[in-house]
């Protein structure tokens, strides 16, 4: 199954999904899956968030933790899900906040492994 594959089947099972991305630490988008009607910078979301993820990791490790797998920021209208595929490799999904958050969140580590097997 391919990432476009995997993305899909996450974004359109996960009421008011926006879209998603697969993005390396680097910021380089691998793939992505958005909505037709949407018109969000999901390259510019990803960059931004790459370079928050490893400072994020900077501090994990710091503290004595490991990676986090997962980082979820709420806007008025939108929550941003973060999800590591492995330490250099992420999945982002944007969605509207309408309460089914639990559910994207699911779909994501419920697929992480059908990413993971297409490194």
């Amino acid at each position: 199954m391919s990432f476009v594959d995997i993305l899909k089947q996450i974004v359109d099972g996960f009421e008011g999904c926006k879209g998603g991305i697969v993005i390396g630490i680097d910021g380089i988008v691998v793939e992505q899956y958005i909505k037709d009607n949407e018109s969000m910078d999901f390259q510019n979301i990803g960059v931004e968030y790459m370079n928050l993820m490893k400072g994020i990791t900077e501090t994990s490790h710091t503290l004595g933790f490991d990676e986090p797998e997962q980082l979820v920021v709420e806007y008025p209208d939108t929550t941003l899900i973060v999800r590591s595929i492995n330490k250099d490799y992420f999945v982002i999904l944007a969605a509207k906040n309408n309460g089914t958050i639990g559910k994207g969140r699911f779909l994501l580590r419920k697929n992480i492994l059908n990413f993971s097997r297409e490194f």
